[in-house]
């Protein structure tokens, strides 16, 4: 039996990094969510936008709710709603508190299978799960993003981030289509034929075509409000072999390689952990920590201070280890920030961000912009680099003596 779904890590991260880095607005969000007349207002506009199915006139769909509502565990109203604008298939739960709405559009009652609206009925009453349990903490945090990334001067971090979020919870879902019907194929062919309106598709043909994608490409979603269909097939199918096991996995599908281009508030923490922990590789030695030195350190890091010399970070290459052109850049106009900004210690700086930069696997690129931006001819870089090592070695010798 498929297990009853769990807010995903990037949900559990993300609601952790909001109540820490966000916590007035936070506080804010979650005092709002009882608005007055809210509910009220949500039921006449679905009276106004849409056809209210009748239990009598589709009394299938009704059973298959009450089953899908005993496996959640809930007894909450359940109503479902036919749209009134023409369009492809489609269905959306309209979240109100302790009632469950669910609005179809197209032809969707017509097009699924029993057991494939069984599946269709556990996606959309996931998202209710999401929001209803763990607190509202994920309400708050959709709410919370949404505004955020609706505010006019919205930084790329809260835009990617309300993406992600969405994402995210469109893999939870999924999940919950598969707690309900328990067929991973059935939430596959479910999620094929309401992205393509087909009404006959051989879910274990999408599971292989998904798989030849994979191994052809670095896969990574670049869509808005649910991953591109091929991904959401594998990552169920992911999920339904390993359980937890492939969050991994999972997470490398949808958010594909740090990128300096597209970080997220908890991508642009992780890059500051990193860039601390460059900083301090770079002053391990003393002699590095001059009044110059430490004071451009601390315009990064108010509270920057240097780790003990003995403390070696020795994962440091690895983690910073990237394909992204933009975050090696960054990383390499880091180290050319303290190359240059005590101009007193000569040419010892340099010496010790080319040191560091060949350990990290940068040394080309850094070189090129030593000669682009500090101006230094090739060939005096090029006898930079050579005689780098010796450099260091003459400068920790002498800081001993």
């Amino acid at each position: 039996m498929a297990k009853r779904p769990d807010p995903t890590g990037y949900h559990r991260n993300i609601v952790r990094f909001l109540k820490a880095e966000e916590g007035e607005l936070w506080n804010w969000f979650a005092s709002s969510l009882s608005k007055p007349g809210y509910s009220e207002t949500v039921r006449l506009d679905l009276l106004k936008t849409t056809y209210r199915i009748d239990p009598v006139t589709q009394p299938r769909l009704g059973a298959l709710a009450e089953e899908a509502i005993g496996r959640y565990g809930w007894h909450v109203p359940v109503t479902f709603y036919q749209s009134q604008v023409a369009g492809g298939m489609n269905a959306a739960l309209v979240y109100v508190p302790e009632e469950i709405h669910v609005v179809f559009t197209g032809p969707v009652l017509n097009v699924l299978s029993e057991p494939e609206l069984k599946a269709l009925l556990g996606h959309e009453f996931a998202h209710f799960l999401l929001y209803r349990d763990w607190n509202d903490e994920y309400l708050v945090a959709a709410d919370l993003l949404r505004a955020l990334g609706n505010e006019a001067g919205a930084a790329p971090a809260h835009l990617e981030s309300g993406r992600l979020f969405n994402l995210y919870t469109g893999v939870f879902a999924d999940r919950g289509a598969l707690f309900i019907c328990d067929d991973p194929l059935v939430a596959v062919s479910t999620l094929v034929k309401m992205t393509t309106g087909l009404t006959e598709v051989n879910a274990e043909s999408y599971v292989r075509q998904a798989e030849e994608i994979f191994s052809k490409d670095r896969v990574q979603a670049n869509q808005l409000t649910h991953p591109e269909s091929y991904i959401r097939a594998g990552a169920l199918m992911l999920w339904a072999e390993k359980g937890d096991d492939a969050e991994v996995e999972i997470e490398r599908m949808i958010e594909g390689p740090l990128a300096l281009d597209r970080l997220d508030l908890l991508g642009q923490r992780k890059v500051a952990d990193q860039t601390r922990r460059l900083l301090n590789q770079l002053m391990t030695p003393r002699w590095f920590r001059s009044e110059a030195t430490l004071a451009h350190a601390r315009l990064f890091f108010d509270d920057f201070e240097p780790e003990d010399p003995s403390n070696e970070d020795k994962t440091l290459a690895e983690d910073l280890r990237t394909d992204d052109e933009g975050l090696r850049d960054y990383f390499c106009y880091v180290l050319l920030d303290f190359a240059a900004v005590d101009r007193d210690m000569e040419d010892v700086p340099l010496a010790a961000a080319l040191v560091l930069s060949r350990k990290l696997g940068i040394e080309q690129r850094f070189a090129e912009l030593v000669h682009k931006e500090l101006a230094i001819p090739k060939k005096q870089v090029a006898r930079a680099q050579k005689e780098a090592e010796a450099t260091v070695a003459k400068a920790e010798a002498s800081s001993k003596a």
